[in-house]
């Protein structure tokens, strides 16, 4: 458990500690909940296909794309994103 310490201490110096009280507005840390990501991925959810950045404004879209592994709507791609089973596939697909 000590070296667990030693090692935390060696970043996080009162320099680390003042540059994250600069951004602390802006950034989030922990493990988000199901809701957190809903509303993220309906807020700010896009996809790259094709080499293009599209908006997820369709469930068509992500059927094409991951339905091969049971990802047919924006609600099966948020639930794998929460959940962690499939997130490679779905995260790669964002």
């Amino acid at each position: 458990m000590e070296g667990a310490k030693e090692k935390k201490k060696k970043w996080l110096n009162k320099a680390s500690l003042n540059m994250l009280r600069i951004v602390e507005p802006y950034i989030a840390w922990g493990y988000p909940n199901l809701n957190s990501v809903n509303e993220f991925i309906y807020k700010h959810g896009y996809s790259k296909i094709n080499k293009k950045r599209i908006a997820l404004t369709d469930n068509a879209l992500i059927a094409r794309s991951l339905g091969k592994y049971g990802i047919i709507c924006m609600e099966d791609l948020i639930h794998k994103l929460s959940t962690g089973k499939r997130f490679k596939e779905a995260n790669n697909f964002l």
